[in-house]
């Protein structure tokens, strides 16, 4: 009786588990997202110099103050390319209650809003104290939402919101602040020559 030999044996590549091969996929596809939204070059943001408001007063009966603030970005020979720009404030508060033993402390709302579409690109609460002056610095969550190409002007209009708690005990709060608007020009990772940014009021 004749004893076969041992029947060939074959590996087998392991099978590919499915989490796997989506986790695969969605990796290059993540990757492919990447590459595209970065393709598009960006040049250097350029900083406005700094606005110095005029210095104001609101109070617990008029809680409420709004400075309308014109950002224009330019060059004298501008390309024709996108421009995105953001605006930042930083205000300093100091809290006079008329009663000088009173001990509250009131919150101070400080807003950045693009009037093109009533929205608050950026805003910040402070706590007031009697004691020492508060600064409130607000930081742009989102661009001022105007598109615009540099060659037919760039022109956003912000307003600054200023407000007191007004439920709280009387008292005024008196106030200083500034504004900067920073800009770049999309399509090109050159600035153009002589791009510049500047903040006024109306």
């Amino acid at each position: 009786m004749s004893r076969s030999g041992p029947s060939p044996s074959f590996e087998a590549s392991p099978p590919v588990s499915r989490p796997r091969f989506w986790a695969t996929r969605l990796l290059l596809f993540v990757a492919c997202v990447s590459v595209v939204a970065t393709s598009e070059p960006v040049s250097e943001n350029v900083l406005s110099e700094e606005y110095v408001g005029a210095p104001l007063s609101i109070s617990t009966e008029a809680p409420k103050a709004v400075r309308r603030l014109i950002v224009r970005a330019s060059a004298p020979k501008p390309p024709s390319k996108e421009v995105e720009a953001e605006m930042t404030a930083r205000v300093t508060a100091r809290w006079r209650p008329t009663d000088p033993s009173q001990t509250a402390s009131p919150w101070l709302r400080v807003s950045l809003v693009d009037t093109s579409n009533d929205y608050a690109i950026g805003s910040k609460l402070g706590v007031l104290t009697e004691a020492e002056p508060v600064t409130v610095e607000v930081e742009p969550s989102t661009n001022l939402s105007t598109y615009c190409e540099l060659d037919e002007g760039c022109e956003w209009s912000v307003d600054l919101t200023l407000e007191v708690q007004p439920n709280a005990a009387p008292g005024t709060v008196e106030l200083e602040w500034t504004t900067q608007a920073r800009a770049r020009v999309v399509g090109t990772s050159s600035t153009p020559k002589g791009f510049t940014v500047t903040v006024s009021e109306p």
